[in-house]
């Protein structure tokens, strides 16, 4: 579990960017969970923020968005989290689009090897197995989008370090 300062920090990093002259949504909220799965977590949400009165979500549109790295979006995917069920993983993920549940993925360096070079990895490989209409719920940033070579340990550190 993070450090209760640490996650003041990161609250406060998100609050402080609807006082900048970033865009930020009026409705954006963050939400603090000790449930182990996004399905968990999507139903917590899906009670907590009303419906449009179009009910948008139903049809594709996005009620909530989640931003998270390649690695936890292959455990989305992965079976093994679901009963070892294809088919259970399936309809978690169909449930949660239900809900208007979209993920955005941020990729990583996968570093190369003598024989193989390094490589960004966002998850296109794994998100190609899902149906159309599952693969619809990700959007994979592309190394372009989302590279910056800077680690967030590197970040924290630079901040307390000018304290």
């Amino acid at each position: 579990p993070l450090d209760p300062s640490e996650v003041e920090r990161r609250v406060n990093f998100f609050a402080s960017l609807r006082s900048s002259e970033e865009e930020m949504p009026e409705d954006w909220a963050v939400m603090l969970t000790n449930a182990p799965l996004f399905s968990q977590k999507a139903s917590m949400l899906d009670e907590l923020i009303p419906s449009g009165s179009n009910n948008s979500h139903l049809d594709g549109g996005r009620k909530m968005s989640f931003v998270l790295g390649t690695d936890t979006m292959v455990r989305i995917i992965n079976p093994k989290y679901y009963g070892n069920s294809r088919e259970n993983m399936l309809a978690a993920l169909v449930d949660m689009k239900e809900k208007g549940v979209h993920f955005i993925v941020g990729g990583r360096l996968e570093q190369g090897t003598d024989y193989r070079p390094t490589l960004f990895v966002n998850g296109e490989e794994e998100v190609k197995s899902l149906p159309l209409d599952v693969r619809e719920m990700f959007t994979l940033l592309t190394e372009e989008e989302f590279r910056l070579d800077l680690s967030s340990t590197e970040v924290r550190k630079q901040l307390k370090q000018s304290k």
